[in-house]
């Protein structure tokens, strides 16, 4: 079975999207399953994998709920603070969705070249490994020194790049 790894869903929010420029005007507007599904089954695609567009766990349930409607979005890549205090809860609240797979943080939205060997990020991560979620990477190339360090650092965790 052939799967779309990475597929966004959202209702398009003018202040809320706003990394959406103008050079992206294509794609202004809400983007849903029922715009993906027939494309993916027109080209034998039996389902897909929705990633996360915005850093919201809001938006990780709206991307579980979809999937819940929608037989062929088959896994969700959420968002949750991995620096959050309490994220052992967090990710135990998360373990209970069938659907989600891991996580990813829009590291080249930060403003700090090191965010990713912050202590309670890199915490986060390890974390992950517990209820099997997968992390999901998403740098600028000025970023790779960091992503090799964190990723000799959890060998063992799912780190998909």
């Amino acid at each position: 079975m052939k799967i779309d790894s990475h597929q966004h869903f959202w209702k398009y929010e003018p202040v809320k999207d706003a990394w959406i420029t103008d050079e992206m005007n294509v794609i202004k507007r809400d983007f849903l399953p029922a715009d993906l599904e027939p494309i993916l089954f027109e080209n034998q695609f039996g389902g897909c994998v929705a990633v996360q567009a915005d850093q919201s766990e809001e938006e990780t349930l709206f991307l579980l709920d979809l999937a819940k409607e929608n037989h062929f979005i088959k896994g969700v890549v959420g968002w949750i603070d991995l620096c959050s205090d309490n994220i052992v809860e967090r990710l135990q609240y998360c373990a209970k969705f069938e659907k989600l797979k891991g996580f990813r943080h829009i590291i080249q939205a930060e403003a700090d070249i090191d965010f990713m060997l912050q202590p309670k990020f890199q915490n986060g991560i390890s974390q992950l490994t517990k209820h099997n979620f997968t992390y999901d990477i998403l740098i600028f190339p000025k970023h790779l020194e960091n992503v090799c360090k964190t990723c000799v650092k959890f060998s063992r965790a799912k780190i998909c790049y």
